[in-house]
């Protein structure tokens, strides 16, 4: 049977092949970077203790028609000597926009994430796919599907709505990814939101939607505050969890722009 890891391999020698003759079309060298940083927290002690803490950090290069994406998070939350939260999350992607169309373009990507609530000690997923652009100025919109591979191993090997208990769970995966975003009142006001959605091939009641929206108001140059809220469902998971987890967190980032021709 043809696993569906040699075919992610396969359409990925594909892309480089297929971006190679345009690379060398004579363009200028062009390095282009945006770095985004954020950090929010908190501590309670007394008759309810709490250190709560959480960060992240954002990568974007684009160099001629290459575009590489990185997103990482990491959050800490231990409530009365009890650890609920240690986890992190990073999500990177490489796209090549064939003669700089944005329209349709394909690319790989890598996920990995942890998850103390829902008792994923680790999640690898890598696959392939092609997404799509659109730039309105004040809106900018980005849709995304792929197909993909999983890797996960869970605390546990009771699941809801599954017939295969396994703690190491291997799956082949599709998944849809719309990224819409707007800027108001001058770009001081900036609103996102992010939507995952994930289909398991081997099971149909094997789906994942992961949702972030996230508001930020410009201070001054370069710094801002926001709100994120983070809202995520599995309906296959773990007896006795519940099927979601969600969280509301608040702080500040620090977007760092340059390069160019």
């Amino acid at each position: 049977m043809f696993r569906i890891r040699y075919f992610l391999a396969f359409i990925a020698a594909a892309m480089l092949l297929i971006s190679a003759p345009s690379y060398g079309q004579g363009e200028k060298d062009s390095l282009q970077y945006t770095l985004d940083m954020n950090l929010a927290g908190r501590r309670i002690s007394g008759a309810f203790s709490q250190v709560v803490a959480g960060g992240g950090f954002n990568v974007n290069l684009f160099y001629n028609n290459w575009h590489l994406e990185n997103k990482t998070t990491y959050r800490y939350n231990k409530t009365n000597n009890t650890l609920l939260e240690d986890n992190w999350y990073d999500l990177v992607s490489l796209k090549y926009y064939l003669n700089g169309n944005k329209k349709l373009y394909p690319g790989v990507f890598y996920h990995f994430d942890n998850n103390l609530m829902f008792r994923v000690n680790s999640r690898h997923q890598y696959g392939v796919g092609l997404g799509s652009v659109l730039d309105k100025g004040l809106m900018k919109l980005s849709i995304s599907a792929a197909v993909a591979n999983e890797e996960s191993i869970f605390n546990g090997s009771e699941f809801v709505n599954s017939d295969r208990d396994f703690s190491n769970r291997s799956n082949g995966l599709f998944l849809f990814k719309l990224n819409n975003g707007y800027a108001i009142a001058r770009k001081k006001i900036n609103f996102s939101y992010q939507l995952f959605y994930f289909q398991s091939l081997k099971e149909s009641a094997d789906f994942d939607i992961w949702l972030t929206s996230r508001i930020s108001f410009k201070v001054f140059k370069g710094l801002s505050m926001h709100v994120v809220y983070d809202y995520r469902f599995e309906n296959v998971h773990l007896e006795p969890l519940s099927n979601f987890n969600d969280i509301i967190l608040f702080g500040f980032n620090w977007t760092l722009e340059g390069g160019g021709s």
